[in-house]
């Protein structure tokens, strides 16, 4: 079907797409002006590499050797091992369940600052429905950063000065609005809103082909009765009269002229 032909029918069945339409506008103006909003707060993170004596640190002070430095991230040649462990470990269930029980939003994310860096930038934002409620749970969630980062470092018991740190960069600041959320709504409630005009419009046709259906039915049946010959109409009759038919109510001058007269007939046999 050409966009003309679904203008065309659009058109012809405008009262059954005009209140789907008018609903939809309104919907739209609902989402974009009186809508919940949601907003985003965002901290910075730089994960600080300890401090490991040396070789001569050891050898003036024996002491420190006997200190446990048993932190396996420093052990590991891949930087960015220690930030992959914190967001998997943040991105538990365990953690969203915690800010649900407080109150706090549970949309949020820990994410590497930059995909080229050493993985020791690391950026948390959450969103909530008020600036308020956002830059709470970001903060929230910047306190679970710390201590789980403390916490996967000490599995096998090392001291406080092997571990990684994490060092404020920037942030909470100011919340601000995720304009794309409420477009993203919008642009889903015109897509569903299209839709149910053209699922309108389909049953609206639907009913009118069917009546069009019926109509040409009961159209044809007439024509069927009407050319059918109507005897009673006529006044006439047949009837079987030596091997012929004879038309009843006819005029009768075909079979008077058929017929002799009586006086030839005697004349004759004389």
């Amino acid at each position: 079907m050409d966009p003309l032909s679904v203008l065309r029918t659009l058109v012809k069945h405008k009262w059954a797409a005009m209140p789907v339409v008018l609903m939809t506008l309104l919907a739209g103006a609902y989402v974009m002006f009186f809508a919940q909003r949601t907003y985003e707060a965002t901290m910075t993170y730089a994960l600080i590499t300890p401090k490991v004596p040396s070789a001569a640190e050891l050898q003036a002070n024996p002491q420190l050797a006997n200190i446990n430095g048993d932190n396996p991230y420093l052990r590991s040649p891949d930087t960015t091992l220690l930030s992959q462990v914190l967001i998997t470990k943040l991105a538990g269930q365990k953690t969203s369940e915690g800010f649900r029980k407080q109150g706090l939003g549970t949309e949020y994310s820990v994410a590497q600052a930059s995909n080229l860096g050493s993985g020791m930038l690391l950026q948390l934002s959450a969103s909530g429905n008020s600036p308020e409620q956002s830059v709470a749970t970001v903060d929230e969630l910047a306190r679970a950063f710390t201590v789980t980062l403390h916490d996967i470092q000490k599995v096998n018991g090392a001291d406080d000065s092997y571990l990684f740190s994490a060092v404020p960069v920037d942030g909470p600041g100011e919340a601000k609005e995720i304009f794309s959320s409420r477009l993203r709504t919008l642009i889903i409630v015109l897509v569903g809103g299209a839709c149910l005009v053209f699922a309108s419009v389909s049953v609206a046709r639907s009913i009118e082909l069917s009546r069009e259906r019926k109509s040409g039915t009961r159209s044809r049946r007439s024509a069927s009765r009407g050319a059918a010959p109507d005897t009673a109409e006529t006044g006439t009759s047949v009837r079987a009269e030596g091997g012929r038919e004879v038309h009843e109510g006819e005029t009768g001058e075909s079979d008077l002229g058929a017929s002799p007269p009586m006086e030839s007939t005697l004349q004759t046999q004389h």
